[in-house]
């Protein structure tokens, strides 16, 4: 059974963490760090930091929607685009063509589970009657 958090603290929780990710995604053109974690090196960096400026925007949104009409509509698409994100981590993990060292491939699965939880959350938030 899921947790049952309110859709707003939902909203605002995630909007931070996509603010998490955007910074270290924002900072990919810094190779020692993604070396250190075991993570591949996105090459070229430019696109890592698109994505990561795409969360700085949707954590804004999600900041902002949280609790007032709209809401039930980004838990949507978030669930959607967490559910498609945590699947093709898998993929890529389970493809075994990620540089990944036993530090990367933790950490990889790690964001993958936590993106299905978000995933569930934002979809039983979404889709859940009015």
């Amino acid at each position: 059974m899921l947790l049952r958090l309110p859709p707003r603290l939902v909203l605002r929780l995630d909007a931070i963490c996509d603010a998490s990710l955007a910074l270290f995604l924002l900072a990919s053109s810094w190779d020692a760090l993604f070396e250190f974690l075991g993570l591949p090196v996105p090459k070229p960096a430019l696109y890592a930091q698109l994505l990561g400026a795409a969360l700085v925007a949707l954590a804004i949104v999600e900041w902002l929607v949280a609790g007032r009409p709209g809401q039930r509509e980004v838990a949507r698409g978030v669930a959607v685009g967490s559910a498609l994100a945590a699947t093709l981590i898998v993929v890529w993990l389970l493809s075994g063509r990620l540089p990944t060292d036993g530090h990367g491939d933790l950490i990889l699965w790690f964001v993958a589970a936590f993106l299905a939880l978000e995933a569930a959350l934002h979809a039983r938030n979404g889709w859940r009657a009015a």
